[in-house]
């Protein structure tokens, strides 16, 4: 049955990813249609993120008082109709801007419970000894989504515009949600005490406080995901303008657009393909802290070079860098959560690493319109390979290297009697 439902997760998640591929490429193409601002295309990413961080924080108990997986397809349920908003009004000729900010808010909303949710599922299916595998694997159907999705997604765009991709977009949300559906029942989330069966205002407050414990008894994990809030900062500003650089600098249309994203999906398969070959990595800090320097150095380079070629290249080296850290802090998180705080946890995990992206988008936005998308690049690549080589000194980070079990024995005993005290 575990088996069945990890393959059923995979399934579900690599319908999602599939299917975003088709609506972000729609919606941003058809922002950039409407107005012709740089400023609009970080606008809709503001619109999107403002909500997400918002319930991460406020719905981050959710996931472990809810049953997970009817929860994920609900949360699926409200995309699938947040996308039919624009597709309707684009039929029906009466599509306007608010349109999209509204249904990227919506999904943006949604988003932000659908996978942290997802990795709280994960440990309760895989095997607890191969869970960077696990991770890797399903970042790799995710990665092999992305791979097909922006693609095609490029080529149906320029032949027949943006809707008919939202429509591909609405129909794997439809897949998905039935695949949830038909996944055997999984065990509820511990419940240590009957009164977390209950509701009170100040035990979901307390609740969600849990979240934040994780980060305080492992003050290393919380600066990982700092480094990582600082790396998607800049990696949305430089792709929340992949729109005017493919239309501006390059002089090409919605096919460059996701060829360019398909590289990039094609990297991250190398990537993820390298770390299942490798199995369990020790020397942690050095790989994930690397890669996220590696990727900051190439993309200011990227900046200076006005080419398609090397932008195809500069992607997919990023893409391949990528899971080295991805994978890891996933696995990391597995290991180390309680099993019982894996929702909210993982809730707070995504807040504080996408904390910066709103903020990012626009204004990277701001900076491409004052001084040219060229100069975005330059500085969005130099900034977390700045914060990189910093993090590289602190000896704090130096406990998520060797053996995860020291580690684990190492906090259980100095937390005794109790790790997480209000949440057990």
């Amino acid at each position: 049955m575990l088996k069945r439902s990890y393959y059923g997760l995979l399934s579900t998640i690599s319908l999602s990813a599939f299917g975003d591929a088709f609506g972000l490429l729609a919606m941003e193409w058809l922002v950039y249609d409407l107005t012709g601002s740089k400023l609009a295309m970080g606008a809709l990413a503001l619109s999107s993120g403002i909500p997400e961080l918002l319930l991460r924080l406020l719905g981050s108990p959710l996931a472990d008082r809810l049953p997970r997986v009817r929860f994920m397809a609900c949360l699926a349920a409200v995309r699938l109709l947040a996308i039919a908003l624009p597709l309707g009004m684009g039929l029906a000729g009466q599509l306007q801007l608010w349109h999209l900010f509204a249904a990227a808010g919506l999904s943006g909303a949604c988003a932000a419970l659908f996978m942290p949710t997802a990795m709280a599922v994960i440990p309760g299916v895989a095997d607890s000894r191969k869970l960077v595998r696990a991770f890797a694997v399903i970042d790799g159907c995710k990665g092999a989504a992305a791979l097909l999705g922006p693609a095609l997604a490029g080529v149906l765009t320029a032949a027949s515009g943006a809707l008919p991709a939202l429509s591909i977009n609405m129909l794997c949300y439809t897949a998905a949600i039935a695949t949830l559906l038909c996944l055997p029942k999984l065990p509820a989330p511990a419940k240590p005490d009957t009164a977390k069966s209950s509701f009170s205002p100040s035990l979901y407050m307390r609740e969600i406080a849990d979240g934040f414990t994780f980060y305080k008894q492992f003050p290393a994990m919380f600066t990982i995901m700092l480094m990582a809030s600082v790396s998607n900062l800049s990696s949305i500003a430089v792709w929340t303008m992949m729109v005017p650089y493919v239309r501006e600098v390059l002089h090409r249309d919605a096919a460059a657009m996701g060829t360019l994203t398909t590289a990039f999906a094609f990297g991250t398969l190398v990537g993820l393909s390298i770390i299942s070959l490798l199995g369990e990595i020790t020397h942690r800090r050095l790989v994930m802290l690397g890669s996220l320097g590696t990727i900051g150095i190439i993309t200011s380079i990227w900046g200076l070079i006005p080419s398609f070629p090397f932008a195809l290249a500069a992607v997919c080296v990023s893409g391949a860098l990528g899971p080295f850290f991805g994978s890891l802090s996933s696995s990391l998180h597995g290991r180390l959560v309680p099993g019982n705080l894996q929702g909210r946890v993982n809730s707070i995990r995504f807040l504080i690493g996408g904390s910066l992206t709103p903020f990012g988008a626009f204004a990277g936005g701001a900076i491409a319109e004052a001084y040219g998308v060229p100069v975005l690049f330059l500085a969005a690549g130099l900034l977390p390979a700045l914060f990189a080589a910093a993090a590289m000194l602190l000896p704090g980070l130096r406990m998520l290297d060797g053996d995860l079990s020291v580690l684990e024995a190492r906090h259980l005993q100095s937390n005794k009697p109790s790790a997480y005290p209000r949440a057990l």
